[in-house]
């Protein structure tokens, strides 16, 4: 879908003193922050600004949406009659305790479609260890996020719908690295484009090596700002054939 709205309830301790209970706006801008994190890797992508919060009573069972994610607080009495033995009538005193209730705020936030790009580029001259095979090694994890923090800058600067870059495997030959990247749908750059920013970065890249005569987008390769696939190997050798008839027919 090209939105989705989603509602999440959170529920804190009934039992918690009323001033450790946050405030709605408290809760709201948690999330507001979260998503708005450069460095977050969530699998789905939160539009900040429908971050909306919807206050439930869990005493009355009303629900009751907050404009500007304001929150409120119901109070409700309880009534006790205290029976005064000291006078010859019956006095009575009605207290009321006070009763702060909780909330279950709903959040509802818009899914933004996104598509994926896998680009692949290769690190001559580095070594390929059999730990990089394995994304739950620390050789894997500490490759992947060198590589994520070092390369996402730039493609931030680049493209206003960058959205994430992650590193989804390494292979041997030095070392091979796969990386998905995500653009907004509505603005998605071409192959070219994508592989021309990793080609600028190169030479300011000391981390590790980008062999930019290797890089290639969804499996076609891109050399020097130009997008292609490799030919076949059997219209290769068709021309090889004819040119070698028409020399002997000379």
């Amino acid at each position: 879908m090209e939105n989705t709205e989603a509602e999440v309830g959170i529920e804190f301790n009934q039992t918690a003193p009323p001033a450790e209970i946050p405030q709605a706006t408290d809760v709201a801008n948690t999330l507001v922050e979260a998503v708005s994190n450069p460095n977050q890797t969530f699998n789905l992508t939160i539009e900040a600004s429908s971050i909306q919060i919807v206050e439930r009573n869990t005493t009355s069972n009303i629900t009751t949406e907050v404009p500007s994610a304001v929150s409120t607080t119901t109070i409700t009495g309880t009534t006790t009659t205290i029976a005064d033995s000291t006078t010859t009538g019956t006095a009575s005193t009605t207290a009321t305790t006070p009763t702060t209730t909780t909330f279950v705020p709903t959040m509802t936030t818009t899914a933004e479609a996104v598509t994926t790009r896998r680009m692949t580029f290769r690190s001559v001259g580095e070594t390929f260890t059999s730990d990089l095979q394995n994304p739950s090694s620390a050789a894997f994890k500490s490759r992947a996020s060198l590589i994520k923090s070092t390369l996402e800058p730039f493609y931030r600067e680049a493209f206003s719908s960058f959205r994430s870059l992650n590193v989804v495997s390494f292979s041997n030959g030095s070392i091979i690295n796969n990386m998905d990247i995500a653009f907004a749908s509505m603005s998605v750059p071409n192959n070219t484009q994508i592989a021309n920013v990793l080609v600028r970065a190169a030479s300011n890249v000391t981390a590790f090596n980008i062999d930019t005569a290797s890089i290639s987008v969804d499996g076609a390769e891109v050399s020097s700002g130009v997008s292609h696939k490799s030919l076949s190997l059997i219209p290769a050798s068709c021309l090889v054939l004819m040119s070698w008839l028409l020399t002997s027919q000379q």
